[in-house]
């Protein structure tokens, strides 16, 4: 819950003092330009009511409380409440059911719900914050504030979609996928893009119809991630360039760019979880790469040369025309 003093009623502005001693025990500054204050504080409330049955039911909360002030007095309260027999009820039917939660099919179904709950929330707050931003003047400080606030909204909002990726299953059946198509349907999601900055795009084919077996929706994410950290590699133009080729058997695939490559000590983390060497990056995209590729029953490896550019080399198994004929059996 939120209170502003232009909602809040006269009672909670003229006992504001009470209400501070009574619900935050510390407080700090968060901006001394503009001298903003927060005021917190954390409670434990046991409510009891009684039932038909004159026995007492007790209902406890958590309530965590945040009061921001500024030098003109009371700027608002943030009021968030936690049932926690609710979340206890939950943990005692997690315990309940412990042969389920060694299901990882299981886990991946609550890690997903989970960050569906949280996506909503994001989204709203974005939306005021945008709100509140639009009625700022270019000049007013709390702008720049408003601006680092939606910019952060907006990495948490893909932490939150690369979290929801990497805790899905692979839903259905595989289908065949061309990866010339595939990847040129990539490189038109980011045409303009190139355009602006002045980079070129080229594919190279040895066999414009060699196919995966795989999910075409988890292989575009991986060369998403891989083209997208490609321009952002390089600001100022260059290229990018895709080979793909057959090998023993193998589809391989090099994603090639000339930017400002990797360096030796980011090499060794560089598909390690919540790594990243970007100002608002989420540091999951080619951990999630690698782990689809692995699914795949594939391998995904680079080479880069700090200030030169990288090359990141993709193989999968290929799918030959007996596969295909058994799927497509009227063939």
């Amino acid at each position: 819950m939120y209170y502003s003093p232009n909602y809040a009623n006269s009672d909670l502005l003229r006992d504001q003092k009470i209400y501070e001693d009574l619900f935050t025990e510390r407080s700090y500054s968060i901006s001394e330009d503009l001298e903003v204050f927060i005021k917190e504080g954390s409670h434990r409330i046991v409510l009891e009511n009684e039932r038909e049955d004159d026995e007492a039911v007790f209902y406890t909360f958590n309530i965590n409380t945040t009061v921001v002030k500024n030098r003109d007095g009371l700027v608002g309260v943030v009021i968030s409440c936690e049932d926690e027999n609710r979340s206890e009820s939950v943990r005692g039917d997690l315990r309940e059911r412990p042969s389920h939660l060694e299901n990882l099919s299981v886990i991946g179904e609550l890690a997903a719900s989970a960050v569906h709950e949280i996506k909503n929330p994001l989204f709203s707050i974005r939306g005021f914050l945008q709100i509140i931003d639009n009625s700022f003047s270019e000049d007013d400080k709390r702008k720049e504030y408003t601006r680092i606030m939606i910019s952060e909204i907006d990495r948490l909002e893909g932490l939150v979609r690369d979290l929801l990726m990497l805790a899905k299953t692979r839903i259905g059946s595989d289908e065949s996928v061309t990866v010339c198509e595939l990847i040129r349907d990539i490189a038109e999601l980011y045409k303009n893009r190139m355009e602006m900055q002045n980079i070129k795009f080229s594919l190279r084919a040895e066999d414009e119809s060699a196919c995966i077996l795989g999910n075409r929706e988890q292989l575009e994410q991986v060369f998403i991630n891989l083209i997208q950290n490609a321009l952002e590699a390089m600001e100022n133009g260059g290229n990018i360039e895709v080979v793909t080729s057959r090998k023993n058997e193998k589809v391989v695939i090099e994603v090639r760019d000339d930017g400002k490559g990797i360096s030796p000590e980011a090499e060794k983390k560089i598909f390690s979880p919540f790594f990243t060497t970007k100002k608002n990056g989420t540091g999951l995209g080619l951990f999630l790469s690698k782990k689809i590729v692995e699914d795949h029953r594939g391998r995904i490896y680079f080479q880069s040369t700090e200030g030169k550019g990288t090359v990141f080399f993709l193989e999968f198994p290929v799918q030959n025309g007996e596969d295909r004929q058994a799927e497509n059996p009227s063939e």
